[in-house]
């Protein structure tokens, strides 16, 4: 286990992503990792390039500390970082809000239809696929229920106004 923990944390991967990335089955990088088989030349190869591309890039970061290393930042880059991180976290809270909203109705559609299709279909398929089919949709309706609709709401609303509060921080500059 050793040389996978070694490895999954130099590379930042779980066993299953490095064994698809080496192009491997996951039970050979598993007897690997414990020393039992080896790996064909190929991942092996593949292996030793992923793990000098690493240690090049740590070296490089050592040479070159990223901007937020650097102290020289200055006070108007920092604010306008925070201002265009709050527009993307606008976007992200939007699209997870219409996602929600979307999959909250298609799913109460789908809970009424269940309650209509208990008339029209056989006995066989309501007894069976009905009831699965109408608590898969209650469950989609309660995790994208209005309450969840109306936290999402709530947290758009406050990266709003936070845009406002980054706006006018940015103007006193």
């Amino acid at each position: 286990m050793k040389r996978e923990k070694k490895t999954g944390d130099l590379l930042g991967f779980q066993q299953e992503e490095i064994a698809t990335l080496l192009g491997v089955k996951p039970g050979l990088w598993s007897m690997y990792v414990l020393g039992k088989r080896l790996l064909p030349s190929a991942a092996q190869l593949r292996l030793v390039k992923m793990e000098v591309f690493v240690e090049q890039q740590k070296i490089k970061r050592e040479n070159n500390p990223s901007p937020i290393q650097q102290p020289e930042l200055n006070e108007m880059e920092y604010w306008e970082d925070q201002l265009n991180l709050n527009k993307i976290n606008q976007y992200r809270i939007t699209a997870k809000l219409k996602k929600c909203q979307e999959k909250y109705e298609c799913a109460r559609n789908g809970f009424e239809l269940t309650d209509f299709l208990e008339d029209e279909v056989e006995k066989e398929i309501k007894d069976k696929v009905l009831p699965h089919l109408k608590d898969r949709t209650k469950d989609v309706m309660q995790k994208n229920s209005p309450h969840q609709q109306k936290q999402y709401e709530f947290k758009l609303q406050l990266l709003q106004y936070e845009e406002k509060c980054l706006k006018k921080k940015l103007s006193a500059l």
